[in-house]
């Protein structure tokens, strides 16, 4: 069972935009959870990765990162998703229970 959880995905839209490759950054009109598109997060043929498994970034950023080859895709998705956890543990917007 793939885990969903609409108040995680949520704290994206708190979040700035953590994408760090080059675009014309739309952070200003809200930013949103980019999921994964990796197997090893869960993402199969229709189905997104988990929950937990987004990059915050605005939506400009998100388009962009579908026009990079795949490894490239990968280590920008990668870069974002770990600056995201940075992002919600630092700001308390997770904890541990």
């Amino acid at each position: 069972m793939t885990y969903r959880n609409r108040k995680l995905l949520n704290l994206a839209h708190d979040a700035p935009c953590l994408a760090a490759f080059p675009h014309d950054c739309t952070e200003y009109k809200g930013v949103e959870p980019a999921h994964s598109d990796w197997s090893a997060f869960g993402r199969g043929a229709w189905h997104k990765s988990a929950d937990w498994a987004f990059a915050a970034m605005c939506h400009t950023a998100h388009i962009t990162l579908d026009t990079f080859d795949r490894e490239t895709k990968r280590m920008e998705w990668l870069r974002a998703h770990v600056a995201t956890q940075d992002w919600l543990w630092s700001n308390e917007k997770v904890r541990v229970a």
